[in-house]
């Protein structure tokens, strides 16, 4: 990292210390940082996924890939098997503190890595799941936000009973502290975004998630 990057990443890291910032300062971050977050596998493989999207490679795409595979067998297996998430919010903190530590930064605290992620489901929202090396569209992921969670969802399809039906799961999550969301049923199903566009801005220093009226 050159004298110039170091000021450009340091920009970055007093913004977040004092939760000033938005998705695209997250999104500016993840790019200035690539270099250096290539050994802390985490933050490589969503630095690729924010920046490369559908072309990601690696773990994402061995992750999207057993997703495709369980929700294809569905009905063929007895015994189904459990999609995880991705990363888990332990994961994802341990990356982004790594990555500070190696640049010369203090760790940051809980609410803030919460920040981040909420950043990174609405920069991940519209990424289309490709199947194998044919790069055919088979779903995509879609911002969702329950009164407690917000996720970014997985959508693909199936076939059951000779017909496709939909079906949908949690890529990541975190915990909702950003806005009040109704529940829809009693089990708090979460809303999904599959349509319009979410985008996470910042006003006096928190994060605010434009939803359309729910």
């Amino acid at each position: 990292m050159d004298k110039k990057e170091r000021q450009l990443v340091e920009h970055y890291y007093n913004k977040f210390s004092v939760r000033n910032f938005d998705e695209k300062d997250l999104y500016s971050f993840l790019v200035l940082t690539r270099k250096e977050a290539e050994d802390i596998t985490v933050m490589k493989e969503l630095n690729d996924f924010v920046v490369h999207r559908e072309q990601s490679m690696g773990y994402v795409k061995e992750y999207l890939d057993t997703c495709k595979h369980i929700i294809t067998n569905l009905e063929k297996e007895k015994k189904r098997k459990k999609i995880e998430e991705l990363f888990s919010f332990k994961e994802i903190r341990n990356g982004f503190n790594a990555l500070f530590l190696k640049c010369g930064f203090d760790k940051l605290p809980t609410e803030i890595i919460n920040d981040f992620i909420v950043c990174l489901i609405s920069l991940l929202q519209g990424v289309a799941i490709v199947s194998g090396n044919l790069n055919k569209e088979i779903g995509h992921l879609s911002f969702a936000a329950s009164s407690k969670e917000l996720f970014l969802m997985g959508n693909m399809k199936t076939l059951s009973k000779g017909r496709y039906i939909p079906v949908t799961f949690p890529v990541l999550s975190v915990k909702n502290m950003y806005e009040d969301v109704k529940p829809q049923d009693a089990n708090d199903t979460p809303y999904l975004f599959n349509d319009q566009l979410i985008e996470v801005i910042n006003v006096d220093r928190q994060l605010v998630i434009t939803f359309p009226q729910i």
